[in-house]
């Protein structure tokens, strides 16, 4: 016969080793604590997630662009516009689509050098110039600020292209 040893225990012969001192109900409470402790630490990282990015589900129209230190409005007839969406923001810039990716940590924004498509407009006079402002505008942002309705984005504290929400118009 064999003799029982303090690590194990013996059944039908053969020694088993114990389950560190708990029983099988107390194996699955445990389980069952784990458990409920992983959906909670998911939900948590999704409420954080979603809210790591308060531009996404907008498209955003600009209503005022800063350029050469001076506020303007975009040229009568034309739109810009921006849709921030999953690390990428496209939108219009007067005469041309365009596209880019960006970054969001916390209030701060990098926004990637854009692409756009390749047509040349002449009306509104200026149209271009004011495209090539809003393209060069939005990759030298480094932070923004969301108010409800309006989403600012900023280099430093300097304002440079202010938006309004599009479904708000």
């Amino acid at each position: 016969m064999q003799p029982d040893l303090p690590c194990c225990r013996r059944q039908n012969g053969y020694h088993h080793r114990k389950r560190d001192g708990m029983n099988e109900q107390q194996s699955w409470l445990k389980i069952g604590i784990l458990a409920i402790a992983g959906v909670g630490f998911l939900a948590i990282i999704g409420v954080a997630l979603a809210a790591g990015d308060d531009l996404g589900g907008t498209t955003w129209v600009v209503d005022e662009l800063v350029v050469d230190g001076t506020s303007v409005e975009p040229l009568a007839g034309t739109e810009l516009s921006a849709l921030f969406d999953d690390g990428n923001v496209n939108g219009v810039a007067g005469c041309n689509s365009y596209f880019a990716s960006y970054e969001v940590d916390g209030g701060a924004i990098a926004i990637g050098p854009a692409g756009s498509t390749m047509a040349f407009c002449v009306e509104p006079e200026g149209i271009m110039e004011q495209e090539i402002a809003y393209l060069t505008l939005l990759g030298t942002v480094d932070n923004f600020a969301r108010d409800g309705d309006q989403l600012k984005l900023r280099q430093g504290d300097d304002v440079l292209i202010t938006y309004g929400a599009a479904n708000s118009r």
